[in-house]
């Protein structure tokens, strides 16, 4: 049975997603998971954009094992490639992707050239790559706009530079199945079989046909298909890994196509890049939604009561759906604890293993249960802040149906302790206002989000903040069992991260700007 490659984008791609910024830690953090779960390619992101970009690159490749590392390099900065594999230089499997627009649409507006000039630009790109790296993905980007035969000869140029991985891109999620199938048949046909090159595929989501369209590539040959956790990425997302994977294991039948995957691992997977993003899941969202596997409980008037209705195609614990409601022994030892944490994946040194244990103790005292999904959280919030130039020390907020709302906040900022206090229209609104007078930071907040983590009235509440200034747009999270508290440690969480951003100008991918280079 053929086995097809997992190209996770979740890191470079799925991070586009509007006001989603993930720190260094967070990266790794999720580079950890993907290959516990068992990606073939983990893009680690675009090391020459900023200073931010290259140490999480340098980091997951120091870091990871398992899945090749690739990283972005732009064609039209020769500098690129040697910064990438500076990042790279310690993985044992690396990959350099680089790409080029192949569309009239995005030629004339990005590069300013014609086609031959486009195709000239790709092929010494991908010399350049060879030149440095054995494993080179090059990337035709809005494919699906292009005239085919460009496509094509564009595929076939690359292909004879030496490109071991040709990626076809419906950027903006313009092409349907049917397309696919024709425009993939058309490059085999003009590749020859057999060919050494192995085609891929990258889907947008925006007519809703990701999935459809990337089942459609496989089904005409393609090797790799380009995915991210939840699909997210800018405008209405990627290709999801959870709903590709799901669909090539029920319908196994049908696709012939094995995967590498651990599938008890999506699940866990999912919920960590909804925690780290603050993108949240809708119900009826396939595989991972909170009504995947929900059904009308009313029984049909011939139907047997006692039976369950044939309504289910595969099994959730198949996708380790049912493990964040796994209870959690409030009373561990600390070597129980330690294993805990291996079991959910997380390795951490003598100084976290001590902060994230009394973070637990800490909880446990709150809680009259505690389950999986609890202790991901708590390992979230304490393993993974960013840099912290204000510190929340202390919380006191009074409120009422009669009484003005106020709240009295304690902070450090740059290690200094201040307090000071403020009215707003209710609790939360007052703890706000608070913190930005006392930090001189007045962000816009574009959103505001309140979940609780499981059932039951002691539960904890997580919330996410999007906040947004001089047109930087970060998210904030914060985990407590009162709301109040989890608003501010979120409100916190995000002004550290736009601080954070406001230090680090990035370069886009559709530019020509000097690459951000390390300081040798």
């Amino acid at each position: 049975m053929p086995t097809i490659r997992i190209f996770d984008t979740t890191l470079r791609d799925g991070e586009k997603s509007p006001g989603t910024m993930l720190t260094v830690p967070e990266k790794l953090r999720l580079a950890v998971e993907l290959a516990r779960l068992g990606v073939d390619v983990l893009e680690a992101g675009f090391p020459a954009a900023s200073e931010g970009q290259f140490e999480a690159v340098q980091k997951i490749a120091q870091s990871v094992s398992g899945p090749t590392i690739a990283a972005l390099a732009r064609a039209t900065n020769a500098t690129d490639f040697d910064v990438a594999m500076r990042a790279l230089a310690s993985c044992a499997r690396p990959r350099l992707h680089t790409f080029v627009p192949v569309s009239p649409f995005y030629r004339k507006h990005f590069l300013k050239k014609d086609f031959q000039e486009t195709l000239d630009l790709g092929c010494k790109a991908v010399q350049l790559a060879k030149e440095r790296c054995d494993d080179v993905e090059f990337t035709l980007v809005d494919a699906f706009r292009a005239p085919p035969e460009d496509v094509v000869t564009m595929a076939k140029a690359v292909a004879d530079a030496g490109a071991t991985v040709i990626n076809i891109a419906d950027t903006v999620g313009y092409a349907i199945p049917s397309d696919i199938e024709a425009l993939f048949r058309s490059i085999k046909a003009a590749l020859g079989e057999p060919s050494p090159v192995v085609l891929s595929i990258h889907c947008h989501n925006d007519l809703g046909l990701a999935v459809a369209n990337s089942l459609a590539a496989l089904a005409a040959g393609a090797g790799q298909v380009h995915v991210t956790v939840n699909g997210i990425g800018e405008r209405a997302g990627n290709t999801a890994l959870e709903e590709l994977a799901a669909a090539l294991k029920v319908r196994q039948d049908h696709f012939g196509i094995d995967l590498s995957l651990d599938s008890t691992l999506i699940g866990p997977t999912c919920r960590l890049v909804r925690r780290l993003t603050g993108i949240n899941v809708q119900a009826h969202k396939p595989v991972v939604g909170a009504n995947a596997f929900v059904c009308e409980a009313t029984v049909p008037q011939l139907g047997e009561a006692s039976a369950q209705p044939p309504y289910q195609i595969m099994d959730p614990q198949q996708f380790g759906l049912t493990r964040a409601a796994e209870p959690v022994a409030k009373d561990m030892a600390m070597d129980a604890f330690q294993a805990q944490l291996r079991r959910l994946g997380v390795l951490v040194d003598e100084k976290d293993l001590e902060a994230c244990f009394e973070a637990y103790r800490q909880l446990a005292e709150h809680k009259e249960d505690l389950h999986v999904s609890d202790l991901e959280n708590l390992l979230d919030e304490t393993l993974l802040a960013p840099p912290q130039r204000y510190k929340l020390l202390y919380l006191n907020v009074s409120a009422g149906s009669i009484s003005v709302p106020h709240a009295t906040v304690q902070l450090e900022i740059d290690g200094q302790m201040c307090q000071d206090a403020g009215f707003g229209q209710g609790p939360v609104d007052a703890t706000f206002k608070t913190i930005c007078k006392m930090t001189h930071r007045f962000p816009k907040l574009v959103r505001y989000e309140v979940h609780a983590v499981t059932s039951g009235t002691d539960a904890l509440g997580e919330v996410h903040v999007q906040l947004e200034e001089d047109a930087q747009t970060v998210q904030g999270r914060g985990v407590a069992t009162d709301i109040v508290l989890g608003s501010a440690k979120a409100f916190i969480n995000a002004l550290n991260k736009l601080e954070q951003k406001s230090k680090e100008p990035s370069v886009s991918e559709f530019t020509e700007w000097e690459s951000w280079q390390p300081r040798l």
